[in-house]
């Protein structure tokens, strides 16, 4: 097996823990064209987050009941984290599990784009989604991606990338949380410390049972919001093959200028 193909099975192994299906359909995010203003929010934040400049909470989110212990439908929040995501339009994410580790830039405007470095079980990679084209670097220099391809290389490198962008794209985020029918809002918040040094007080929604999507059994799902509707991160513990792993996902410096350079 070579290099590449042993880190397309770890990558799909860790997808498939993480709440992805073997065979997503990423699509591209949708910035909605005007925001409306917030009316209602999660919590207050001991040190608030900074947002961008005119960035308010989308009416998927404000309309939502937070007080502590109020329950919220999974196609309510799915709603809300899926276009709050895609309403900023750029941003970076910190990934971390047993076997899947590493930091990720993405924007969404005008195109979906996103470039990260990440530490598997086969050692680290990097990985750049630029111009339709997907590019894994392994270490001895980046293949570009192709599933169609006759070459296995090209051919692995375009599986995994194509899995690995999931985490980037909301559109899985909330079809994954709409999946679990019903969550329940946490009585106090969570102090997060995310990578850009911000701490973050965050509502703690959970997934109120044990749930299926696309036939994967997820155990535990928790999103965080801060209190003015900016995602915050998730958390959630699947199983897979009689195992299972926690793969843990923070945002952060969202709306923020991102910069994504060609491979190599």
């Amino acid at each position: 097996m070579t290099k590449t193909a042993g880190f397309a099975l770890t990558a799909l192994a860790a997808l498939l823990l993480a709440g992805c299906s073997a065979t997503p359909a990423p699509s591209e995010s949708d910035t909605p064209a005007a925001a409306p203003t917030a009316s209602a929010s999660p919590t207050a934040s001991a040190t608030p987050t900074p947002e961008p400049a005119a960035w308010s909470a989308p009416e998927e989110c404000t309309a939502i009941d937070v007080s502590p212990g109020a329950t919220v439908t999974g196609d309510e929040l799915g709603a809300c984290i899926q276009t709050a995501l895609s309403s900023f339009g750029t941003g970076k994410e910190t990934i971390s599990g047993a076997e899947l580790g590493g930091e990720i830039r993405f924007q969404y405007t005008p195109e979906f784009e996103f470039q990260g470095s990440l530490e598997t079980g086969d050692g680290p990679i990097e990985i750049t989604f630029l111009d339709g084209i997907m590019w894994i670097d392994s270490g001895d220099g980046p293949v570009k991606g192709d599933p169609e391809s006759t070459d296995p290389d090209e051919q692995m490198a375009g599986i995994t990338g194509e899995l690995y962008r999931v985490f980037s794209d909301p559109s899985f985020a909330g079809d994954l949380i709409a999946a679990s029918p019903s969550w329940t809002v946490a009585s106090a918040p969570d102090s997060i410390t995310l990578a850009n040094g911000d701490t973050v007080s965050a509502t703690r929604i959970t997934s109120d049972a044990p749930f299926s999507w696309y036939d994967l059994p997820v155990q535990s799902y928790v999103v965080w919001f801060a209190d003015n509707w900016t995602p915050v991160g998730s958390e959630g513990t699947a199983s897979f093959f009689g195992a299972s792993s926690t793969i843990t996902q923070h945002y952060y410096d969202l709306g923020e200028p991102v910069e994504i350079t060609p491979a190599g």
